[in-house]
């Protein structure tokens, strides 16, 4: 018999311990299971209750210094989290409490602060939206039961909430909040799904070796790597174009190649390293002059894929979620032969792809998303011919933000650290080993 772990023992007791406390048994979910993963964009209540302060709002026409919204009420009744995402925090402070954190798509995070016990879920943990991590108390610095609910995007307090939520009106649990959040989609992934293959939500690098073999370096989630592991040997010959990509929407790197008889293939990552047998979704694609992956450029909820063909014509060849693609396919038109470099990613975590080109001249270009293309671009940065490859469009160093690798003709790779609107912070070396190596991704 499966043993049950820890956390799931001390859950359990948790639970019981404040069932006696509180004089009430803590209600469970309808389904006893977890809610389908969101595409919607939309948050839910997470707790039910009275509205007794909002960001900035004490809720009687009075100012409070106060980072989120006061769910009143429901001692021992069900915390459920908000959206989908990763925990990322789950522990104590004197003011919160018990709290936990949760990351989701497109630079929001969530908090469920002054819960009875410790959450539900250790950190990293994936939860779905309208699934319950804990249960609502008064723990910290509060001496009455309720929820503190807090909204962050790319780490700052997101006052926008407040138009979500009335003062002193009641809220129901699990029912929509009646507000958009820009960007918020789980189609596109984590800000580092798309290169993740072990699994632990940081981004890893791919590379292929002198020898021609394909290798794996893990991330470390402070933008270097541990030394590779070898998924494919003698990859060189026969492969080119390899990216990286979330293709069948798992939450799990996946890796995308066009093989030397034209064939596209898609290796499905496992999350622990590995990766399935290829399939084949598309043909014609070794002659291509760039293949880009890793990002939504539809605004479907789906990650797509984009070719330049050797004339300069930029398509989108929209993804179905499953590891394949779906017509019709959107075609964007000429005038892209004449870059070096086209790197996809969210880097203004707006929630839908964008490029980064590098032009004949070094200039590096931001071509903003928009719906089944790109807007105006703008420069953002000049020398770029100096790298003898490029990759990112994912978040190596843990803040949220999709980053840009370079590899110089000496072997260092230099991170560049994304600012999250489409422009990068100072460079710093994260390896010095890279002189052999064929490409990175």
């Amino acid at each position: 018999m499966k043993r049950a772990s820890r956390w799931r023992l001390a859950r359990v007791g948790m639970v019981a311990a404040l069932a006696l406390m509180v004089g009430v048994l803590v209600p469970s979910l309808s389904s006893g299971s977890p809610a389908a993963a969101a595409t919607d964009g939309q948050m839910v209540f997470p707790s039910s209750g009275n509205i007794q302060s909002k960001v900035g709002d004490g809720c009687l026409g009075n100012f409070r210094a106060h980072d989120g919204i006061d769910i009143g009420g429901g001692g021992g009744s069900p915390i459920l989290a908000a959206y989908d995402g990763v925990i990322r925090t789950n522990t104590y402070s004197s003011g919160y409490g018990n709290y936990i954190d949760i990351d989701h798509p497109g630079g929001y995070s969530t908090r469920y602060a002054h819960m009875a016990d410790i959450g539900w879920y250790p950190p990293g943990t994936r939860v779905t939206r309208g699934q319950q991590i804990g249960v609502v108390g008064k723990t910290g610095a509060t001496t009455a039961f309720h929820l503190h609910f807090e909204v962050r995007l790319n780490g700052t307090i997101y006052t926008a909430i407040n138009g979500g939520f009335t003062c002193l009106s009641n809220v129901t649990r699990g029912n929509l909040i009646p507000l958009f959040f820009p960007g918020l989609g789980t189609g596109p992934g984590s800000a580092v799904s798309s290169a993740d293959y072990t699994g632990d939500d940081k981004a890893d690098l791919l590379i292929v070796a002198g020898n021609g073999d394909l290798r794996l370096r893990a991330g470390i989630g402070t933008g270097s790597f541990h030394p590779a592991s070898t998924p494919f040997v003698r990859w060189a010959g026969t492969r080119r174009h390899i990216t990286h990509a979330d293709f069948n929407g798992d939450n799990k790197g996946d890796i995308l190649a066009a093989r030397s008889d034209g064939a596209l293939e898609f290796y499905a990552g496992t999350g622990t390293g590995g990766f399935l047998n290829a399939t084949t979704p598309g043909s014609g694609w070794y002659d291509m002059l760039h293949i880009v992956s890793g990002a939504d450029y539809t605004g479907d909820g789906r990650q797509d894929v984009i070719g330049v063909a050797s004339s300069g014509v930029m398509t989108i060849f929209r993804g179905n979620g499953a590891g394949a693609f779906a017509t019709p396919y959107v075609t964007l038109g000429g005038g892209w032969e004449g870059f070096h470099y086209l790197v996809g990613g969210d880097f203004d975590n707006d929630g839908r792809g964008d490029l980064m080109g590098v032009d004949d001249t070094g200039t590096l270009y931001f071509y903003p998303g928009v719906a089944n293309g790109f807007g105006v671009r703008r420069e953002a940065g000049a020398g770029w011919l100096e790298f003898t490859a490029l990759s990112g469009g994912v978040d190596y160093n843990g803040d949220e933000r999709a980053d840009l690798l370079g590899r110089t003709p000496a072997g260092e790779i230099f991170v560049y650290p994304g600012t999250g609107s489409g422009g990068f912070g100072a460079r710093s070396l994260v390896a010095a080993d890279a002189a052999d190596y064929l490409a990175i991704e």
